[in-house]
């Protein structure tokens, strides 16, 4: 406000020297340049007053009144504090310009997007800031200031996976291991009888059938772990050891095979590294945000929530397996609270603007989008970002 006070006495002495111009050639010049006295008052004063309505424009670019300025609470950009205050890198930078400006304000707080934009639109506040993505649906009932914050979108995900151990001890019961045990157990039954038959005349072997045949069976299960003495010493007996032998490296191969194969799948399905990893997972994201917007271009179901905090309880807990929302909010948390408990994972995606948003025709755009350029040449703008973010990229 004082530039714009100041700017308007300039204009309003620049029309003061115009209006007493012609008074000042008259008595300077009393009998000369007659045309020119006839004539100078009247453009003496247009010009006085061409500069008097200049002056009168630019003071009103900054209201007099308080300002309503809405937020919500996202962290680190708007956080409400329990002593009624408010902080945050949002926080931080609409106070410099507000400052830069000498616009007076008074905060507004809400609790979603949807609502400042609501209240922005219907020009219950003139002012509405905080992580708010620059949109074509959103312009078409607010304006927003040039770009404030870079951001897009990104995954979070838990760092703590199930515990294996369970699994892996179901999948032995599964269909496919016990027809595979019973298979072998007959198979290994059927060898024993074999060999009881075609070694029951060698000397170092029992001749009757059930010493035999148990004596037979024990070296059938033995020789499929490399265990197995007293081999046959018959040509048939060496004959049927050797393909029972081939046969049982195959058996034993196939039933550890598949609990290994079915892990390795669980295991791959269960990885989000990406967008592309996201069909067939339980997803969550606050509703009416971007995200939100973007998972259902995709066709993707998701659980719509209130708030991102509530998210961050769901993924902790297992009812969700990622979260999508904006990458500064996501990384913020990792670092600080989910330190240790949640992990943001793959590259950005569906890259956005945060900008300021204003009613339609809001006369404080050009105000902002100045004081704006103004903080970032003045490096100001670093120094709030490195506060609330670490060093610029």
């Amino acid at each position: 406000m004082r530039r714009a006070t100041i700017h308007g006495a300039v204009r309003e002495d620049c029309a003061i020297l115009v209006g007493i111009w012609p008074l000042y050639l008259q008595q300077r010049y009393p009998m000369k340049h007659s045309w020119m006295m006839r004539v100078s008052p009247w453009w003496a004063l247009l010009i006085a007053l061409l500069l008097l309505g200049a002056g009168q424009i630019s003071a009103q670019d900054v209201p007099t009144q308080p300002l309503r300025v809405a937020i919500k609470p996202l962290l680190p950009f708007v956080i409400y504090n329990d002593d009624s205050t408010y902080s945050g890198f949002s926080i931080d930078l609409w106070e410099e310009i507000a400052a830069r400006t000498g616009m007076d304000f008074a905060y507004v707080p809400l609790e979603t997007v949807t609502e400042v934009l609501d209240y922005v639109r219907d020009s219950r506040a003139d002012v509405g800031i905080a992580g708010i993505s620059i949109t074509r649906e959103r312009e078409e009932y607010v304006d927003f200031s040039q770009p404030m914050f870079n951001a897009g979108l990104q995954i979070m995900t838990s760092t703590t996976g199930d515990d294996p151990g369970p699994g892996l001890i179901l999948q032995f019961f599964s269909p496919t291991i016990l027809i595979g045990i019973g298979v072998m157990i007959v198979a290994v039954v059927l060898v024993g009888h074999f060999v009881w038959l075609a070694e029951r005349k060698n000397p170092n072997f029992p001749d009757t059938y059930l010493p035999g045949v148990g004596e037979g069976i024990w070296w059938a299960a033995a020789s499929l772990i490399g265990a197995g003495e007293n081999m046959p010493r018959s040509i048939a007996g060496r004959i049927g050891a050797f393909v029972w032998i081939v046969l049982g490296i195959l058996l034993v191969a196939y039933l550890t095979a598949d609990p290994s194969a079915q892990n390795t799948v669980q295991q791959l399905q269960g990885s989000i590294g990406g967008v592309d990893d996201l069909p067939g997972k339980r997803i969550a994201t606050v509703d009416g945000t971007t995200a939100a917007s973007y998972l259902r271009d995709l066709r993707l179901l998701f659980v719509p929530l209130e708030s991102i905090e509530d998210g961050y309880g769901l993924l902790e807990a297992g009812a969700i397996d990622a979260l999508v929302y904006d990458s500064p909010v996501l990384i913020y948390y990792a670092n600080t609270e989910g330190q240790g408990k949640v992990q943001v994972v793959g590259p950005l995606f569906e890259r956005q603007d945060y900008g300021i948003a204003l009613p339609t025709g809001s006369p404080l755009r050009e105000v902002i989008d100045r004081a704006l350029l103004e903080i970032v040449e003045d490096n100001i703008y670093d120094d709030i970002y490195a506060r609330w973010f670490g060093q610029l990229p």
